[in-house]
């Protein structure tokens, strides 16, 4: 196409050529001449336009609307990019709420359950703790009552001894049991009392 134009111009242009030649002229003006070549060159011009218009403005034309369609559907696509991105932000948010929610139970469960085993355990221990005392006040009282008893029976058998050696008399074992039991009761009345 662009081949036929050029063609066509050189062909047309070719007359005013040969008359700017002919005169000696080095500058050309295509309106300076006859009323022939002013036609001859408006002519041309219109030939020139109407095939620019038909071979170059159409497909330009095209071209321009098909670049201004893509830039409209590149827009429209982005539009969309973007809802689907504010979209997509709004579900990461409530799931990422959501999870802090969920983290947050989770730790107010640990601290309920840690709280709940602590006092399990201080319940443990004071029950533990009462057991002992309770085991310690029984040694302590049959400690102290062993004690008694073997204080009340080494008593007995000195006082037996003095009291026999006072008297002159030597006392019987059986005499001497008989006043240690006698005595350990007397001295666990008086106790108690």
């Amino acid at each position: 196409m662009t081949k036929t134009l050029c063609f066509l111009t050189t062909l047309l242009m070719s007359p005013a050529l040969a008359l700017a030649a002919e005169t000696g002229e080095k500058e050309s003006n295509v309106f300076a001449g006859t009323p022939v070549q002013s036609i001859a060159a408006v002519i041309v011009f219109l030939i020139l336009f109407a095939l620019l218009y038909r071979a170059a403005w159409g497909p330009i034309l095209k071209g321009l609307q098909d670049r201004e369609s893509k830039i409209k559907g590149d827009l429209e696509r982005a539009e969309e990019a973007a809802e689907q991105a504010a979209e997509t932000l709004k579900q990461y948010q409530a799931s990422l709420a959501k999870a802090h929610e969920q983290a947050q139970q989770i730790i107010d469960k640990g601290h309920n359950d840690a709280q709940r085993v602590a006092e399990q355990i201080q319940e443990q221990v004071q029950t533990q703790i009462n057991q002992m005392k309770q085991r310690a006040e029984q040694e302590i009282r049959a400690a102290k009552e062993q004690a008694l008893a073997e204080v009340y029976t080494q008593t007995a058998s000195l006082a037996t001894a003095v009291a026999g050696k006072i008297l002159l008399r030597e006392v019987k074992p059986q005499d001497q049991q008989r006043l240690v039991e006698e005595s350990i009761r007397e001295l666990g009345k008086a106790e108690r009392n």
